[in-house]
């Protein structure tokens, strides 16, 4: 079903497209009037609002419309959003890391900065192990933007890394996007 805002963003797709295809036709365009894409004016807006309403219409299938997913909700997003609030990740400080520090449960560390894409895939993979695992580990965050003294004391050069911690040692260090079930595994043979 589509709604009003999905037939916006189709709308705008389109006309977007459409300018885009008529703007590059007469900026680079054709100079031999042979190019099927851009020989006429015409043709190179048709081209381009066709592939504008591709892409937007494949936003739209991908639930791209906040309200598409507020107002017809099925039991995935009831899951997701029961899950994303009985997690119990920490953003953790260098002030607060000592008390994590000295835990006698294994410590799971994620470095990562709000403008990483892979850091952003990674986050709800950490939300699932926390609420996979419960109080049995500490899973926790750190910004390294706001908190680049406790990243360098970890020697973190590229994020996402995820460090298992067990009594304040690193017993296990990961780079890139690790999934829920490797996170696990490292937590619980650090004795989660």
């Amino acid at each position: 079903m589509i709604i009003f805002a999905d037939l916006k963003r189709v709308a705008l797709g389109i006309l977007l497209g459409g300018s885009l295809g008529f703007a590059y036709q007469k900026l680079v365009g054709c100079r031999t009037g042979t190019c099927p894409l851009t020989a006429t004016p015409l043709r190179a807006i048709t081209y381009g609002a066709v592939i504008g309403l591709l892409f937007s219409l494949s936003a739209c299938s991908k639930g791209g419309s906040p309200t598409a997913a507020s107002q017809a909700p099925d039991q995935s997003n009831s899951k997701e959003a029961i899950m994303a609030s009985a997690t119990n990740v920490i953003h953790l400080t260098t002030g607060a890391f000592d008390q994590v520090k000295g835990q006698t449960k294994p410590v799971i560390i994620d470095f990562w900065a709000p403008w990483c894409g892979p850091c952003r895939t990674q986050g709800p993979i950490l939300d699932q192990v926390s609420s996979q695992l419960g109080d049995r580990a500490i899973v926790a965050k750190v910004n390294v933007d706001e908190e680049p003294t406790l990243a360098g004391s970890f020697g973190v050069q590229a994020i996402p890394t995820l460090v298992v911690m067990k009594g304040g040692k690193v017993v296990q260090r990961f780079t890139g996007i690790q999934d829920a079930n490797t996170l696990i595994r490292a937590l619980e043979a650090a004795g989660a």
